[in-house]
């Protein structure tokens, strides 16, 4: 299987072409979460859906920050591959898949014994607590799977391979689809059955993956001896990961604070604010695909010091976003009630909803400047940078905004919503004063 070569050719091209198995694996993903809850909600009712929400932003936090960390091993594969260094790349592979191991292990035993601890944190509505937990509890016992299969993704997308990740990312969600309808509407497992059905699925991705890339010659051929931790290729991936992962850890934990102000406004609140994040989910897939790609394409041509290049794959990275934003944030504020219709049939969710819904569309043009805007400072390996901006927004932003706005100035959900485009444009004020510094052009690895 062979690398796909960024630093040369027509950049416009290659970022299509990068960027739309990301995008389609993202929307099988979102029309998986929107079918997943759309069978909570038929199934479970009000309290599943909250239940499943709750849960489901504690899980997010322990992806995200997986891939943060992933992030590390993605950017010193693709820098190695703008080097040509086989011999690199297959050591900083080996030493990735050996330390999310011993992590997996780690992560799962820590968030199981604090389970209880974290809900009551996050003001969890007393209705929908069991099942938030049974969904958490199963969801965090599986987490050996989304560490796995987030690590394979990571090294793929450095190497220039996003074809891989959608076809089992797709086959992934329809097999936890079927899932969903024979635990949860067959068997009638309420939301731990849902959860059951994401681990299972999250695991034959994995397998299947790894199975795949043997049977095709991946550069790593996945046999035991080849889990090496080297040393400096840790210390490396660490360096490059771990400011990611803390920025993944403290932007989810700013949205956790955020999430247990909305639960404390009541069930329908939570539920509100869960079915108006699928639709905006769906909407900043193209940003967050376009993202991605930016950060593979910068990597490699920075690893080839082609700066001028990486400075275009920015640029064009950003009308691609803004032109797609703009056309989700019209179809959003047209037809708002429409869209929550069709994911559940209770008129005083979707009234909490609509104001948090309208307002947070204003996100869908902004994250088309912060993320390809990331997307570049982490390509470069500038990844202990990206914390500023992230924690600044999430937290010393954001968090604050929803206080006032939600509590002191009594808009509840509405007040909540605001704080959104407010961190986002924060981030980007940052972002775009380090991008003419120019200090993302020197090399890290």
């Amino acid at each position: 299987m062979g690398v796909s070569d960024f630093t040369t050719g027509s950049i416009p091209k290659m970022l299509l072409r990068f960027s739309i198995p990301f995008f389609l694996t993202n929307l099988i993903q979102s029309l998986y979460n929107i079918a997943d809850i759309m069978v909570v909600s038929h199934f479970c009712g009000t309290a599943g859906v909250a239940g499943a929400s709750i849960s489901g932003s504690i899980t997010n936090t322990v992806t995200f920050t997986v891939i943060g960390l992933c992030n590390g091993g993605a950017i010193m594969t693709a820098q190695y591959a703008g080097m040509k260094s086989d011999k690199d790349i297959k050591e900083t592979i080996g030493t990735t898949f050996g330390i999310m191991a011993a992590l997996a292990v780690i992560f799962t035993v820590v968030m199981l014994l604090l389970c209880d601890n974290i809900l009551r944190l996050l003001n969890t509505p007393p209705e929908a607590f069991l099942q938030t937990k049974a969904y958490f509890s199963v969801c965090m016992a599986g987490s050996v799977f989304i560490f796995g299969y987030n690590s394979v993704c990571s090294v793929l997308r450095g190497l220039g391979d996003s074809k891989t990740p959608m076809y089992f990312g797709i086959g992934s969600c329809f097999l936890n689809i079927g899932l969903d309808l024979i635990f949860v509407g067959i068997l009638d497992t309420g939301v731990a059955g849902a959860a059951l059905a994401t681990v299972i699925a999250q695991a034959a991705a994995l397998f299947g993956c790894v199975f795949f890339l043997k049977m095709r010659g991946f550069i790593f051929d996945f046999k035991p001896s080849s889990f090496r931790i080297i040393p400096k290729k840790a210390a490396d991936i660490l360096k490059l990961g771990l400011p990611g992962a803390v920025q993944s850890a403290i932007v989810s934990g700013g949205f956790l604070i955020v999430s247990s102000i909305t639960n404390s406004l009541g069930v329908n609140a939570a539920s509100g604010v869960a079915l108006a994040a699928k639709i905006n989910n769906f909407a900043q897939m193209p940003a967050s695909a376009i993202g991605t790609s930016v950060s593979s394409m910068v990597g490699q041509n920075v690893g080839a010091e082609k700066f001028d290049r990486a400075r275009s794959v920015l640029k064009h990275g950003i009308l691609a976003g803004l032109a797609i934003g703009a056309v989700m944030f019209t179809i959003v504020q047209l037809f708002p009630e429409f869209l929550l219709g069709l994911l559940i049939d209770d008129g005083a969710v979707i009234s909490e909803a609509l104001p948090y819904l309208r307002v947070t569309a204003c996100d869908y043009l902004l994250v088309a400047l912060i993320f390809p805007l990331n997307g570049l400072c982490n390509g470069s390996g500038h990844t202990l940078f990206t914390m500023i901006p992230s924690i600044f927004s999430s937290v010393i932003a954001r968090v604050p905004v929803a206080i006032f706005c939600a509590r002191t100035l009594g808009l509840g959900l509405l007040g909540v919503g605001i704080s959104t485009p407010t961190g986002t444009i924060s981030a980007i004020i940052i972002c775009t004063v380090y991008y003419f510094s120019n200090k993302w052009c020197k090399k890290v690895v």
